[in-house]
C-alpha cells in the first residue's frame, strides 16, 4: 500500500513578517492577509487606548470576531452591550450595526475578518509603521474621509 500525498489548492505560504500599521491612535499588526488566505479571511492584532474607536457601523460583506488578549472592551452589537475581558470573544455578524469601546487604559485584541479584504481599509487610511513597534501615535483620520473610504468596502457608518 503506497503513501498518498494530499494536495491543497491554496496560495503558497511564505515567511513574510507581519505588516504594522498606525491607525486612529492604535497599532494594527496584519498577521494574515486575505492575499495569503485566498480571500478567505484576515487576522489583525489591534493595540491601543480609548479614543480611536469607530462610530456605530454596518458591514455588508464580512463578519468579524474580536478576541481580547489584554484589557477590557465593551462591544455593542445591535441592541446588545457585551463586556469582553482577556480570553473572551465577541462575534459581530455582517448586516448588524456594531462598534466597540476600549474600557481599560490599554487593550490588545485580535480581529478575525471573514471573508478577507477589509484589512485594506486600514491600509488605505493608516500609515505604515515599519517593522518595529514604537510608542509613536498616528493622528486621527477625518470622519468624512473615513466615511468615504468605508463606502468602497461596503461599510456604512450610522452617523
Amino acid at each position: 500500500m503506497g503513501t498518498a500525498l494530499l494536495s491543497f489548492d491554496h496560495p503558497s505560504l511564505d515567511s513574510r513578517p507581519a505588516s504594522l500599521l498606525r491607525f486612529q491612535g492604535g497599532l494594527f499588526t496584519v498577521h494574515a492577509d486575505s492575499k495569503d488566505t485566498g480571500g478567505q479571511f484576515a487576522l489583525l492584532e489591534v493595540e491601543g487606548a480609548s479614543g480611536g474607536e469607530p462610530p456605530l457601523h454596518v458591514h455588508r460583506n464580512e463578519d468579524e470576531l474580536f478576541y481580547v488578549l489584554e484589557g477590557t472592551l465593551k462591544v455593542f452589537r445591535g441592541s446588545e452591550e457585551i463586556e469582553l475581558q482577556p480570553g473572551d470573544s465577541g462575534f459581530l455578524p455582517r448586516n448588524v450595526p456594531h462598534t466597540f469601546k476600549i474600557m481599560s487604559r490599554y487593550a490588545r485584541f485580535l480581529v478575525y475578518i471573514t471573508p478577507g479584504g477589509f484589512e485594506d481599509y486600514f491600509r488605505d487610511l493608516g500609515q505604515p509603521a515599519g517593522r518595529v513597534k514604537t510608542q509613536e501615535i498616528a493622528p486621527l483620520v477625518d470622519a468624512a474621509e473615513m466615511i468615504r473610504v468605508a463606502g468602497r468596502y461596503g461599510v456604512t457608518f450610522m452617523t
